[in-house]
C-alpha cells in the first residue's frame, strides 16, 4: 500500500511559490464543473490523482511512474463530499471504458443517499446499489466502497470473491478498525483534514466543551441546565440501557428526544429531527455514519478512541449560516479529545460549578506573531571575543557537519 498526498489547499506550495491550480480535467472530460456542486481545490486534485492512479498515470514524489492500481482508497473527512467526489471518479470510469459500477454499503440509508446525490447533482452514473451482505450480488467491473473501513469485514471478503472487479475505490474519513485488521488497498489518497478544512471554511468552526464524568445522569444535567446553549444534540452512549436512562431524565424534564436504534423506525425520526419536531437524537453508533443534518448543533461523544471519535464528532461540522460556531462535548476521561484532530476556537472546561474558559487572549498573541517575525527577520553574529577564538579547524569542521 501507497500512501500519497493530493497536495496543500493552500496558496502556497513548499517551496514558497504559488501553487499551480487544480486540475479541472481528465482527458479532456470535466471532472465537476458540468455537476451541481461547488468544485472545491482538494476535490479536484483528489479526483485527477484517483484516475492516475487507477491507469498507471500516477508519478510519486520521486518521479517514478507507479503501476496501474488494481484498489485505491480516497481518506477525506466527514462533510468534505467523499460522495461527490466517489461519483465524479465512477462517472469518468465509465464513460472512459464504459464499466458496470456497484456502490457498496454497509446501510441501505448510505446506498439512498448515494442514490439521491447522483441524480441530484447531475452525474447520473448508472450504479447498482449493493449492500455488504448481499449473497448474490450483481456483477460489476468497478466497485465503489461507501465507509471503506468496512472494507476488511468478513461479508465484505465474500463480495469481492463473488464480484471480482477489476478496480476498487474505497471511500472513508476513518480507516481505523478496532479489531486491527489492516486495510488492503493499493493506493491511500490524503489531502486536507479537518482542521484545514475548517480553517479554509469548508466545515464549520466549533467550540470544545469538557465536562467531569460522561454518564446519563450527567450528560442530562448539563443539556437540561443549558438547554439553549446546546440546541439541537445528538448524544452518543455505549450501551442500550445508558441511551434509555438518558432518554427517560430528558423526557421527564419535557425535552423532545428518541432512542435510535437498528429496530426504531430511523427514517422517521431523522426526518422529525431535521423538521424541528425533535430536539435530541441519543444512540449508541447506528449514527456514526450517514447522518448529515446542517442545522445539528451539539454532538455529545461517548469516551472513545480516534476512529470513533472523529466520526462521531465528525456529525457536527457541516456548514449552517445561522450557527457559525458547533459544538462537541467530552469527559476527562476520554482516550481521544477531538482537540487533537483539530483545534477549537474556544474551549471550556466545567468546573466548581460553571463553565471556565480556556481562550486565547487576543493581545498577547498578536505580540507574540510580531515577536516570532522579529525573531526571524533579525541578523544572529557571535560575539567579537568568540569569533576570534573559533579557527579554521573549527569553522572547517562546521561547514563538513552542514
Amino acid at each position: 500500500m501507497t500512501l500519497a498526498s493530493a497536495g496543500h489547499n493552500g496558496l502556497l506550495d513548499a517551496a514558497g511559490e504559488t501553487a499551480a491550480a487544480p486540475p479541472s480535467h481528465w482527458e479532456g472530460r470535466p471532472l465537476l464543473a458540468d455537476a451541481a456542486v461547488e468544485a472545491r481545490p482538494y476535490q479536484l486534485r483528489i479526483i485527477h490523482q484517483a484516475l492516475e492512479m487507477l491507469h498507471g498515470q500516477y508519478r510519486n514524489r520521486a518521479g517514478d511512474l507507479e503501476p496501474a492500481a488494481h484498489s485505491v482508497m480516497v481518506e477525506s473527512p466527514t462533510g468534505s463530499g467523499k460522495t461527490v467526489m466517489g461519483l465524479a471518479i465512477a462517472r469518468q470510469m465509465q464513460q472512459k471504458h464504459g464499466y458496470r459500477i456497484g456502490w457498496v454499503s454497509m446501510r441501505r440509508n448510505l446506498l439512498a443517499q448515494a442514490e439521491a446525490e447522483n441524480r441530484a447533482r447531475g452525474f447520473n452514473v448508472e450504479l447498482e446499489f449493493i449492500s455488504m451482505f448481499d449473497k448474490n450480488p450483481p456483477a460489476v467491473e468497478m466497485l465503489v466502497v461507501d465507509e471503506a473501513q468496512h472494507d476488511a469485514a468478513m461479508s465484505m471478503a465474500n463480495l469481492h470473491s463473488v464480484v471480482r472487479p477489476r478496480h476498487v475505490l474505497g471511500l472513508t474519513a476513518t480507516p481505523f478498525r478496532t479489531d486491527r485488521i489492516k486495510l488492503c488497498f493499493d493506493q491511500v489518497i490524503k489531502d486536507a483534514g479537518i482542521h484545514q478544512l475548517i480553517q479554509d471554511g469548508y466545515l464549520s468552526r466549533y467550540h470544545h466543551y469538557t465536562i467531569e464524568r460522561y454518564t446519563p445522569e450527567g450528560v442530562a444535567e448539563h443539556f437540561l441546565r443549558e438547554p439553549q446553549r446546546w440546541g439541537k444534540s445528538l448524544i452518543f452512549f455505549h450501551r442500550l440501557q445508558q441511551c434509555q436512562e438518558c432518554h427517560a431524565l430528558l423526557a421527564a424534564a419535557g425535552v423532545r428526544a428518541e432512542v435510535v436504534t437498528a429496530q426504531t423506525d430511523r427514517q422517521r425520526q431523522l426526518d422529525d429531527f431535521a423538521e424541528g419536531r425533535l430536539d435530541v437524537l441519543l444512540n449508541m453508533a447506528i449514527l456514526t455514519e450517514g447522518f448529515d443534518c446542517p442545522t445539528l448543533q451539539t454532538v455529545f461523544c461517548r469516551p472513545s478512541g480516534k476512529g470513533c471519535t472523529i466520526q462521531m464528532g465528525g456529525r457536527v461540522f457541516r456548514r449552517h449560516p445561522d450557527f457559525p460556531f458547533k459544538q462537541i462535548v467530552q469527559c476527562k476521561q476520554t482516550r481521544h479529545p477531538f482537540l487533537k484532530t483539530a483545534m477549537a476556537d474556544e474551549q471550556y472546561v466545567w468546573l466548581d460549578g460553571t463553565w471556565r474558559t480556556l481562550k486565547v487572549n487576543q493581545r498577547i498573541a498578536a505580540i507574540t506573531q510580531r515577536s516570532r517575525a522579529a525573531i526571524a527577520r533579525s541578523q544572529a553574529e557571535l560575539p567579537q571575543l568568540v569569533a576570534q577564538h573559533r579557527t579554521r579547524d573549527f569553522w572547517a569542521q562546521q561547514r563538513d557537519w552542514d
